[in-house]
This record gives C-alpha cells, sequence and structure tokens, in this order.
C-alpha cells in the first residue's frame, strides 16, 4: 500500500513539472491586424544560374554531386580552377 501512494505521489510531481518549471517564453503577436501586403515567396518564380562563384572565387556548377571519399559517398561542387581543370568542392 506505501508503495502504490509513493508512485501516485511521484507520478503527480512528474506531471507538474512542466507547469512549475516555466521557460521565459512569452508569444506576443505582432501585428494586429492582417497584413495584406505580404507576397508568398513560394509564387514568385526562381531563376538560378548554372554557375556561380564560390567563397575561393572559383566558378562552380550549381548542382550537388555524389564523390566517393575516404570510403563514403558525400556530396560535392563541382568548381573549375584557374587552369580549366575541375575540381569537387566538399559540402
Amino acid at each position: 500500500m506505501k508503495n502504490v501512494i509513493l508512485s501516485i505521489i511521484f507520478f503527480l510531481i512528474v506531471l507538474s513539472i512542466p507547469y512549475v518549471v516555466d521557460a521565459g517564453i512569452i508569444i506576443e503577436p505582432r501585428y494586429s491586424e492582417n497584413q495584406l501586403d505580404w507576397v508568398d515567396p513560394n509564387n514568385e518564380p526562381a531563376e538560378f544560374d548554372n554557375h556561380y562563384q564560390s567563397e575561393l572565387g572559383l566558378t562552380c556548377e550549381n548542382k550537388v554531386f555524389q564523390v566517393y571519399h575516404k570510403g563514403m559517398y558525400l556530396p560535392a561542387r563541382k568548381c573549375q580552377l584557374p587552369d580549366g581543370a575541375w575540381f569537387a568542392e566538399l559540402l
């Protein structure tokens, strides 16, 4: 009987933890009225070029390839070196 009572008390304590612990998050609406001039970015046609400049200043293809490196297939982009050769830039 004592174990049942202790189990019930423990269960009630566990259930009350989310109500006692407050994360301090307050959700407030940013706008009180609907924003009618909002444009859904998913409806806009996206124009992507086939190539882009990498952080190193190299021309890279805007595609993701799989390359086999150290026993694993990894995602990479194909970039062109100044001498015209291509190499795989791992992501």
